[in-house]
């Protein structure tokens, strides 16, 4: 779906918006299809859970449509302890799936809470581990059964 956007938008309208939403080091490299997975654009777990912090309060001033439906497309599970919303991605190097992300946050009650797991390890490293250990973490801590 994002990528699908991307492609759309094109390389400069990409490039304003990582800047406008000041979205880590803002480099897409030269292949607009691969820049989240190749390694170009970079950020750190806080970065991302700043970013989500932005995004959810609306700090970027967006259309509160297009909030809503990037909401939308993030929502992975609701259950009677709230709302799970998240997104994952793989970065691969030779083949290898070397970097892990699952980022989201989970909307309770009472509460919001803000998650950004990054794993990495020279293979096996993926958005489905980093996923798997974010829940166990979350279940753990009695935020999310």
């Amino acid at each position: 779906y994002f990528q699908a956007i991307d492609s759309q938008a094109g390389f400069e309208a990409v490039r304003t918006f990582l800047q406008t939403i000041n979205y880590g080091n803002q480099n897409t490299g030269t292949n607009l299809n691969l820049y989240w997975t190749d390694f170009s654009l970079k950020i750190s777990p806080i970065e991302q859970v700043e970013l989500l912090q932005d995004f959810y309060q609306n700090n970027f001033h967006f259309d509160s449509k297009n909030i809503q439906a990037v909401k939308k497309a993030l929502l992975l599970s609701t259950t009677s302890s709230g709302s799970l919303y998240g997104k994952t991605g793989t970065g691969r190097v030779n083949g290898k799936d070397v970097n892990g992300w699952f980022i989201g946050y989970i909307e309770t009650s009472n509460n919001t809470y803000y998650f950004a797991t990054n794993i990495q390890s020279s293979s096996g490293a993926t958005g489905s581990q980093a996923t798997e250990i974010t829940e166990s973490v979350l279940s753990n801590l009695g935020i999310w059964k």
